[in-house]
């Protein structure tokens, strides 16, 4: 079984100010890119120019951290920003996060539709669960186990794939002359007893000319894996190194053929990139990235997404073996945790880890054009993955180098598109919409 197509599948993730943590510091930036929205417009527009399959949206509704030295990742609401851009912008697709755990599905259902037919149907819904104290703290109750949140997330995401497909095909009939509008009869309604949210449905309008939205997953737990081998067409993951790469896709695979899937989701990690004409030119820029760094608050943070207090850490030695947690008990991203694991293990030390790990736990690859396409080509080829989620280190500079002077690389290696073939997200992922296998159908009273 393999969802893999011929050509190399490539994204950009808008994240913020850019993958670096000191990349809203650095000089030419809008310190508050955040909540800019000509940032994200111009960053989706370069990725257009580059025939790149989608832009990419995170999102955490809270502010979920000290904000005294470091502003938020993304401060506007996904959908929001995806459809100014969807205006702005005619191919590529569009990529908004949104969580499971503090969502209602009818409302979400309705508002990713509704930027689907808008954008022609080049939407995609990135279905996260989400445990941060502080969004936990803006929604009011318990927080809630992983286990929980991760049985909530099934169910959410097939009642909202059910409900995208709650318009028939071919109801809207829209005879004027005759006064009949549609079949009715063609609702295709859920059974309120079977989901546990208890939704009848429909949607208030049809479907894009993709179906209904790409579902993307995001999660790296055990329980994120079986969400992304059961319901998702995309899986988007931290993957640090190659082997640890090459073992996941193939636990996805092997758990996509036990659901009874024909093809397993196509798996595109996030990559940062900091690029530049030459090598030794690359490593400058990272260097000059570096020393903007607030190291007390990065210590700070490794410390947080261990689950450790920072004073148990040490600049310029190696993390302990003994307090590197259990990948079931680690508080956040355990595809961060994997990367930052496998970096310790090597013996770097604490400054090292800080400065090799950006973007929570993405992979991280400076060098020239050449080498970035080498690295990717050599992922691509192994079948580690499908692609790449490219998280530039500054957005605002970062960007225009890799489509201007890394695609063009891929492109000449028959790796990657030379034009869009179609209009839609899923044309240009080439993936067909799955049909929930537990819908109930029935015709609206």
């Amino acid at each position: 079984m393999s969802s893999r197509n011929s050509m190399l599948h490539l994204g950009l993730n808008l994240h913020g100010a850019g993958g670096h943590f000191a990349a809203w510091r650095w000089p030419g930036t809008n310190p508050s890119a955040f909540f800019d929205i000509e940032h994200y417009v111009r960053a989706a527009k370069i990725a257009e120019r580059g025939l790149l399959d989608a832009v990419f949206l995170a999102d955490t509704p809270a502010i979920s951290s000290d904000i005294t030295h470091q502003p938020p990742l993304n401060g506007l609401e996904p959908t929001l920003v995806l459809a100014v851009i969807a205006r702005e912008t005619k191919r590529i697709g569009l990529i908004a996060t949104a969580s499971t755990t503090y969502n209602d599905p009818y409302n979400l259902a309705r508002r990713l539709q509704s930027l689907d037919v808008i954008s022609g149907g080049r939407v995609a819904w990135n279905a996260v669960t989400t445990s941060s104290p502080a969004t936990v703290a803006n929604f009011g109750g318990p927080e809630i186990a992983r286990a929980d949140r991760y049985r909530r997330a099934e169910d959410f995401v097939e009642t909202v794939r059910a409900l995208w497909l709650s318009w028939g095909g071919e109801m809207i009939i829209a005879d004027q002359a005759a006064g009949i509008y549609a079949d009715q009869r063609q609702f295709r309604l859920l059974d309120p007893q079977k989901n546990s949210f208890g939704i009848r449905g429909p949607l208030t309008h049809p479907a894009s000319p993709q179906g209904h939205p790409v579902i993307v997953q995001a999660g790296g737990s055990d329980p994120g894996l079986r969400l992304g081998a059961r319901s998702a067409d995309v899986v988007f993951a931290a993957a640090g190194d190659l082997a640890t790469a090459l073992q996941e896709a193939e636990r996805l695979r092997t758990l996509s053929r036990q659901f009874g899937r024909p093809t397993a989701p196509l798996i595109l990690p996030g990559l940062v990139t900091c690029i530049a004409g030459s090598e030794e030119e690359a490593a400058r820029r990272k260097q000059q990235l570096d020393e903007l760094l607030d190291l007390d608050r990065a210590i700070a943070a490794l410390a947080r997404s261990m689950g450790v207090t920072a004073e148990k850490l040490s600049l310029e030695r190696p993390i302990p073996e003994e307090i590197l947690p259990d990948a079931d008990s680690v508080p956040f991203s355990v595809g961060h945790h994997r990367t930052i694991e496998t970096l310790a293990r090597q013996g770097l030390t604490v400054r090292e880890i800080i400065t090799s790990v950006q973007a929570f736990g993405h992979r991280l690859l400076v060098g020239a054009p050449d080498q970035i396409a080498d690295s990717i080509e050599t992922w691509f080829r192994t079948g580690a993955v499908d692609g790449f989620n490219i998280i530039p280190d500054v957005l605002a500079d970062g960007t225009a180098p890799f489509v201007d002077h890394v695609v063009p690389l891929l492109q000449k290696r028959g790796l990657f598109r030379t034009e869009y073939q179609g209009e839609t997200l899923r044309e240009h992922l080439g993936i067909l919409p799955i049909e929930p296998a537990s819908t109930s159908h029935s015709s609206v009273v």
